[in-house]
């Protein structure tokens, strides 16, 4: 028994120095066009690890404009690119949801 309680205390600590470290957030931008852009405004707002309540990382908060900057961007790949000619039964449906065999299912 205190050889579980051991390994479950390892367990516990080894979990607590993974909160305690800081951890680097590369993607605190917002993905439009393909790219990883700051906010129009510039305005940002926190991330909170809900654990510790402690900050994370500022993330970027889009707003009207940057939402309408991301719409505008993905109807025009939408319109240009391979996607559009995908239908929903032969190409598409697929790519979203990859089909596993019926063992994997259960």
């Amino acid at each position: 028994m205190r050889t579980e309680a051991t390994a479950v205390e390892r367990k516990i600590s080894s979990l607590s120095s993974l909160t305690e470290s800081s951890i680097a957030v590369p993607a605190t931008k917002l993905l439009i066009n393909n790219r990883w852009v700051a906010s129009e405004s510039g305005e940002t707002f926190a991330t909170v690890n809900p654990s510790t309540g402690e900050e994370i990382c500022q993330v970027a908060a889009a707003d009207v404009v940057d939402v309408e900057r991301a719409v505008k961007a993905a109807r025009a790949a939408f319109q240009t690119g391979p996607w559009r000619k995908m239908n929903r039964f032969g190409t598409r449906t697929p790519t979203l949801y990859p089909r596993r065999p019926l063992s994997k299912q259960r």
